[in-house]
């Protein structure tokens, strides 16, 4: 995939210098070309999974067979603040792994989270934007 549009891609994600980016799943499989490119934004190497309590984004990769997507979904939502950003990662079709993105988005609706984008981010994933929803007064 030519670089300029990895780049494109992933600035989408709409993280920024010195934001702190926690990192949820990461395997062999998981995209080093988008990993470093969100520490490149950011100026910051991404956490594991046991880092800051709130960060400012999570990028999760997320896959089929690998536990029940809504618990993975409500441990992200209770470190997550109103102004979090949170990316799932699921493999494309035909790809080990494959997890349908509108089994995400059904997941995130039990969670209590919200679909607000979804980018299509290299050869073997998708990318699914996620937020709190907003809760009413």
């Amino acid at each position: 995939m030519p670089v300029d549009w990895v780049v494109s891609a992933v600035e989408r994600f709409g993280f920024a210098p010195g934001q702190l980016v926690r990192e949820i799943g990461c395997a062999d499989d998981a995209d080093r070309e988008l990993r470093g490119r969100v520490e490149a934004i950011t100026g910051r190497s991404l956490t594991g999974p046991g880092g800051h309590r709130c960060p400012d984004g999570l990028l999760v990769w997320l896959r089929a067979g690998e536990g029940d997507p809504v618990q993975v979904l409500l441990g992200c939502g209770e470190a997550m603040t109103a102004r979090s950003r949170l990316w799932v990662l699921t493999p494309k079709v035909d790809r080990p792994g494959h997890l349908d993105p509108l089994a995400v988005v059904d997941a995130a609706g039990r969670a209590g989270l919200n679909r607000v984008g979804r980018v299509d981010v290299f050869d073997d994933w998708n990318a699914t934007g996620l937020r709190l929803l907003r809760r009413r007064r």
